[in-house]
């Protein structure tokens, strides 16, 4: 008999059979372990159990598909949007029976996603409501299973583990077998399959194409000081000699150094002198990535190829659960990957199938943390480190840890490994001694920190950003401030004199802005005007305004929003300050983030510390102990493998938000069921709070499960907060709303 894996999914699509599924499925995840495996260090004597662990779970992940019921969903004799009985229970019982649990946890998880390892020690791997079924017909399912896939494929006896696997390490090997999975129903539901047709990464091509895009750019530059020593980093990380530096080194060089090209080639230099497959570019805010992939595709787009299969560009984490949705998740599977820190480690930290299964791209990888300052909160700070350490000793990825104002995190006791040693890797710097030297000198004069001690509510901001020299660059803790902010300064100072920036826009929409805001920084005559803006300006931007304003939030964000400011020091001195809001005005929003790291910045302030790179490391020490964002809690969920506590708790950004279209254009395609890509969803979306959804009943689209479309007001200057806005208006005046 044909028994089937999949029913027809379109008329002129056939049914898939359970033997082609589990083949499948069974090739394409040992063949994404094994390349995986390639860049693995003391793996040596458990590669073959690891293979055998993700071959049993392949084989038989899908063995209770062969119950009757099952198949005759499966064949069409009767519809139901669900099989009628669960069929993970059934591979899960023959392999704890055969005490290959590593391959039954794989398969228990393979829909519901990783469980806590403390809820499988009391409740166990089975579903006690149809375990009793399954123990009884599980002969016969295993008779159908011999019959139709045994012939095919060589018997192999389960493998015992030389030694233990770290939790990073299941959630790879689960990552092998939901990508093998996912990918397999994706292609025969006729889906747009997403795999194996990317560029290699080939980078020693791409460094000399790096090499020859920076040499452009620096006969058509001015020869100034700046300049100069751009060049000398970029030669410095291009063409090393010496050997080869340790798996975790940092670059400090500070804003306006060219970073964005020099840590690249270092990279390029590092991926072929180790073989390695992909380089990531893992950025703060989501605003950044569009102007380093532009960089990026221009230089390192070799002829013949396309720029946005060579460097793929991921803005939101837009994971999708339901198959209909799958094709609109971002994959790692391009050489060059540039995301956001959000995106990449809520994967790290992921028990879900939908997003794990990207996670088997990142080993052979070299990782660029570019702003690591931001990264993170400090509370996650602890856990990603341990992760960055064993990807690099066990799964053979290169880290660079760049930013001008770099915390060194991993020297303060909460940093320590948990038996008390000291950090496992050696840290090296990127930069020579003497660069560095000539580098740090060149920031001394460029800014100078003002504070202003007292509250002011949005209107007197305004008021008051009028005696400043302009362009002034105002950045605010919340998009709801930066929003509100910006609606009164159009309404007094005209529409001319202000622009507005934040994730409430789309990328589509912030790189149109961002663009405005170049050309207007360019044109020396333009001066009157200030830009609205969240934390998303200040890490990565290359842009140099007259004068800085920040909400006091923490030491680094100060820091960084001055390398927004005199940026190639055109000025003797520029200013900038920090103010503090009065959160009883109704445009302000508090960001309950920062309280611990305000009131330290405050401190400093108050003391007249001189404010510089020297004091973050300090402040992040003072952070981490008063607010108790040790890593004890964290890092014990990960200890104990409690992979959904993890998954729950490790939020870069504590909302529940979801991802919504916005592009009116678009929202059609999607409602006359035209083709759309994962690319669109990225560049026309934004993501809103659950709270806003529900007040605005915003509804979720049938045809993708899990994507929203917004239908309220939306505008190029406001985005969605133009809605917002006119909602908080309307319930101040005293309408309801319908």
């Amino acid at each position: 008999m044909n028994y089937l894996a999949r029913s027809a999914a379109l008329e002129d699509l056939p049914p898939q059979s359970y033997l082609k599924h589990v083949l499948h499925v069974l090739v394409r995840g040992r063949c994404y372990l094994r390349k995986a495996l390639r860049y693995a260090r003391g793996l040596d004597a458990d590669a073959r159990a690891l293979l055998r662990i993700l071959e049993l779970a392949s084989e038989y992940h899908d063995l209770g598909k062969l119950f009757d019921e099952n198949q005759e969903v499966l064949s069409g004799q009767k519809r139901t949007r669900h099989l009628p009985v669960s069929h993970a229970d059934a591979g899960v019982a023959f392999l704890s029976q055969r005490e290959a649990h590593r391959s039954a946890l794989l398969i228990y998880a393979h829909h519901a996603g990783l469980p806590d390892a403390g809820k499988i020690h009391i409740d166990g791997m089975r579903n006690p409501k149809i375990a009793q079924r399954v123990d009884q017909e599980l002969p016969l399912l295993l008779s159908r299973h011999e019959a139709s896939v045994r012939p095919q494929i060589t018997p192999k006896d389960v493998c015992d583990l030389q030694g233990g696997l770290q939790p990073a390490d299941i959630r790879i090997l689960f990552s092998c077998l939901t990508h093998a999975d996912h990918g397999d129903a994706a292609r025969a539901s006729g889906e747009c399959c997403q795999l194996g047709r990317s560029p290699k990464l080939r980078a020693n091509e791409r460094l000399e194409a790096l090499k020859r895009h920076v040499r452009l750019l620096a006969s058509d530059g001015e020869a100034t000081d700046r300049n100069h020593m751009r060049s000398a980093f970029f030669n410095a990380c291009s063409d090393r000699d010496g050997p080869e530096s340790e798996p975790i080194t940092i670059c400090d060089a500070p804003v306006g150094t060219g970073k964005t090209t020099s840590v690249m080639a270092y990279l390029l230099d590092t991926a072929a002198r180790h073989g390695l497959r992909r380089i990531f570019v893992i950025l703060p805010f989501t605003n950044i990535i569009s102007q380093s992939v532009t960089v990026y595709r221009k230089a390192l787009t070799l002829e013949g190829e396309k720029g946005e299969e060579v460097v793929a560009e991921i803005h939101h984490k837009a994971d999708f659960a339901s198959w209909e949705s799958r094709k609109l998740t971002a994959l790692w599977d391009a050489p060059i990957v540039v995301t956001t820190a959000v995106a990449f480690f809520e994967t790290l930290a992921s028990a879900s199938p939908a997003t794990l299964r990207r996670l088997q791209n990142l080993p052979g990888s070299a990782v660029f943390l570019d702003e690591a300052h931001a990264m993170l909160p400090v509370k996650l700070l602890p856990l990603a480190w341990r992760w960055i350490q064993h990807m690099a000793t066990t799964w053979g990825c290169r880290w660079v840890l760049a930013s001008g104002s770099l915390c060194h995190f991993w020297k303060l006791d909460e940093f320590r490994l948990k038996n008390g040693g000291e950090t496992a890797v050696t840290i090296n710097n990127i930069l020579p001694v003497e660069q560095q030297k000539i580098l740090q000198a060149f920031e001394i004069n460029r800014v100078r920190y003002r504070y202003k001690p007292e509250e002011m509510r949005l209107v007197a901001l305004i008021e008051w950003l009028k005696e400043l020299e302009w362009p002034v660059l105002v950045v605010l803790n919340t998009v709801h401030t930066a929003a509100a902010a910006a609606k009164i300064a159009k309404e007094r100072l005209g529409e001319d004199y202000v622009m507005h920036l934040s994730t409430a826009l789309t990328p589509e929409d912030r790189d149109r802005t961002l663009k405005e805001v170049e050309q207007r920084l360019l044109n020396k005559a333009d001066k009157n005007w200030c830009l609205f803006a969240t934390s998303c300006v200040e890490a990565g931007m290359d842009m140099s305004f007259r004068t800085g304003v920040r909400e006091c939030a923490s030491l680094l964000s100060l820091l960084q929003l001055a390398g927004r400011v005199n940026r190639n020091a055109e000025e003797e001195k520029a200013d900038v300050w920090t103010i503090l809001l009065n959160t009883t005005d109704p445009g302000v929003t508090k960001n309950p983030a920062f309280d611990v790291s305000s009131r330290i910045l405050r401190d400093f302030l108050k003391a007249e510390n001189e404010i510089s790179p020297a004091l973050c490391t300090d402040s992040m020490r003072r952070e981490i102990r008063e607010t108790g964002a040790t890593p004890k809690e964290l890092c014990d969920h990960e200890d104990k493998y409690a992979f959904e506590a993890v998954e729950q708790k490790f939020r870069v950004i504590e909302d529940d938000s979801k991802i919504a279209v916005a592009d009116k254009a678009l929202i059609e395609r999607i409602k006359n069921y035209e083709d759309v890509s994962w690319q669109e969803i990225q560049r026309y979306s934004v993501r809103i709070r659950q709270k806003i959804v529900k007040k605005l009943a915003i509804e979720e689209e049938s045809r993708y499960p899990g994507l929203l479309l917004w239908t309220a007001e939306y505008t190029p200057f406001l985005g969605y907060m133009e809605a917002v806005l006119k909602m908080e208006e309307f319930d101040k005046d005293g309408y309801a709303m319908m």
